[in-house]
């Protein structure tokens, strides 16, 4: 898995978890590193993080599209 992509969703920590624990989001970051294989599309990339996420923590997530979409753009400026 790519160390620069677990650095940035933990960062990001988008559910704002403290303390936050280095391997906190590993399986959405392995889901997430994934799909940025298949994708091109920035915008694509932010719906699947969106739904990786909506989908592990339910109401505790509470990002929009649109939030998910900065983190998009970084995933794919080093994966591609």
């Amino acid at each position: 898995m790519n160390n620069d992509i677990v650095q940035m969703i933990n960062e990001w920590n988008p559910i704002e978890i403290y303390p936050l624990l280095e391997d906190e989001y590993y399986s959405e970051i392995h889901k997430i590193h994934e799909k940025s294989k298949e994708t091109n599309s920035i915008r694509e990339l932010a719906k699947q993080i969106h739904s990786v996420f909506a989908q592990s923590f339910k109401k505790e997530f509470d990002k929009s599209i649109e939030d998910c979409q900065s983190i998009a753009e970084k995933i794919m400026n080093i994966t591609k």
